[in-house]
């Protein structure tokens, strides 16, 4: 659903097709569909790790960094990233595993053009309906190494966040 969303608001025909063509935009069929794709489909990994860290911590330090006289960046950087900082990595960790896997929405973003906008998903794809098993499996396991390391760092991540 999130690929056909994409396709009816950024494809030729949809709402922003024209604008897109006439300023010789490309999107659908281009790497910035399958980015916009893939943070529509993984961002919520971060939003679900930040929000309940960020409403268990409350307002009360960024709120003290005004009064003192701190402006908004200065309170993001000072006081807010460092104690969102072990839940933001977390959730971008999850955000990879997701990404790394994913097929729906980029296989219908991404048009399956070899060398431009394929990602590893789609290339098992492909060369598994050529009847390439040897290839698509050792694609395959370079996706799964990827996500051992990911899990790794998901443990790791874990560990330290809750020390």
């Amino acid at each position: 659903i999130g690929g056909l969303i994409f396709v009816l608001v950024f494809g030729r025909h949809g709402w922003f097709g024209p604008w897109l063509e006439t300023h010789d935009i490309k999107i659908i069929f281009a790497l910035p569909g399958i980015v916009l794709a893939t943070l529509f489909i993984t961002f919520p990994f971060v939003v679900k790790e930040l929000v309940p860290l960020m409403e268990e911590q409350g307002t009360a330090e960024e709120e003290a960094a005004v009064t003192l006289g701190a402006g908004g960046w200065s309170i993001f950087w000072r006081v807010t990233l460092p104690n969102i900082k072990w839940g933001l990595l977390y959730g971008m960790i999850l955000c990879n595993a997701r990404a790394m896997g994913e097929f729906g929405a980029v296989s219908v973003v991404s048009g399956h053009i070899r060398g431009q906008t394929n990602t590893l998903p789609l290339h098992v794809e492909i060369l598994y309906n050529e009847y390439q098993f040897s290839a698509s499996f050792a694609v395959a396991s370079l996706l799964l190494l990827l996500a051992l390391f990911t899990l790794i760092l998901k443990n790791w991540f874990t560990r330290k966040r809750t020390h």
